[in-house]
């Protein structure tokens, strides 16, 4: 009698798989059963590397910002670190809506106050290329990043949503106005 060979499945095959899945149907589709059904397994693999879902939520969003932070990083120039942080945050949500969904818009987001925003290591060190770019005191340069920020939140949300169509010069011009028109506020 044969025995059906047994495909072993890692964390992070699971985890991969997970992000494709995202990309393709969406966070709010992400069940247990549908992920198997999608990876081809049975939810043995996924319950035998997850004792629960909030692990396993944790492991899938540090996946997911693994993601977002190498497409983020194809954009970044540190001379104009501000500008070219706030496209590609705004181009990820249109090139990649269900990630970003899932990272800056649904449950696994979490919710943080605006300082812990402004503290986090990637837009920290943003606020520090600022200081240097346009010869700004650190202060200018949180309250100028915290304005660009959620304003570029609000373009990316709805090109996420697809509730606006912009070009990408487009979401270029309106970024650089607004970066310019608040460094003229200080």
């Amino acid at each position: 009698m044969f025995m059906a060979r047994t495909i072993k499945f890692s964390k992070e095959d699971i985890l991969e798989k997970s992000v494709e899945f995202i990309k393709e149907k969406g966070y709010s589709n992400l069940t247990v059963r549908e992920l198997a059904k999608y990876i081809g397994c049975s939810t043995q693999p996924i319950f035998k590397n997850y004792a629960n879902f909030d692990k396993y939520k944790e492991d899938l969003k540090f996946y997911l910002r693994k993601d977002y932070s190498s497409f983020i990083y194809k954009y970044v120039d540190i001379k104009d670190y501000l500008y070219t942080i706030s496209y590609a945050y705004a181009f990820y949500a249109k090139k990649e809506p269900n990630v970003f969904f899932s990272l800056f818009m649904a449950d696994l987001a979490g919710s943080r106050t605006v300082e812990e925003v402004l503290n986090t290591d990637r837009n920290f060190e943003t606020i520090n290329a600022m200081v240097k770019q346009y010869k700004i005191s650190l202060e200018d340069a949180k309250k100028i990043y915290r304005e660009v920020r959620f304003y570029t939140h609000g373009i990316a949300t709805q090109l996420c949503v697809n509730s606006i169509k912009l070009t990408d010069k487009e979401i270029k011009d309106l970024i650089r106005n607004n970066i310019e028109i608040n460094l003229r506020g200080i």
